[in-house]
């Protein structure tokens, strides 16, 4: 999350892996994958800075974290009879469409 500053004064933390655009007309505008937009207070150098510092972080965190245990070894596991399958000797029915009853 980066923690940004709003017009009036209300600071917001926003997912910095949903930020889709960055606009500066005069106004700083971040605008979400979702397409929800927030004008900012930061100019569109420091939001863009706050972005790849907060990736940087998380690669660094990831990197740092000790490898998994060895994980064991796949196995191929048989899957149970279908129950919605038909019984033996069960026939198919037949369907057909009901009338239209609407008035026209």
């Amino acid at each position: 999350m980066i923690v940004l500053t709003r017009f009036s004064s209300e600071r917001i933390a926003i997912n910095a892996d949903l930020v889709a655009r960055v606009e500066t007309n005069p106004d700083t505008r971040v605008t979400l994958i979702d397409g929800s937009r927030y004008i900012v207070t930061e100019p569109m150098e420091v939001v863009i800075r706050l972005v790849e510092e907060h990736k940087a972080r998380v690669l660094a965190l990831a990197r740092s974290l000790p490898a998994p245990a060895e994980r064991a070894p796949l196995e191929v596991v048989r899957s149970a009879p279908d129950d919605d399958a038909p019984a033996p000797g069960d026939r198919p029915v037949a369907l057909a469409p009901l009338p239209d009853t609407r008035t026209k």
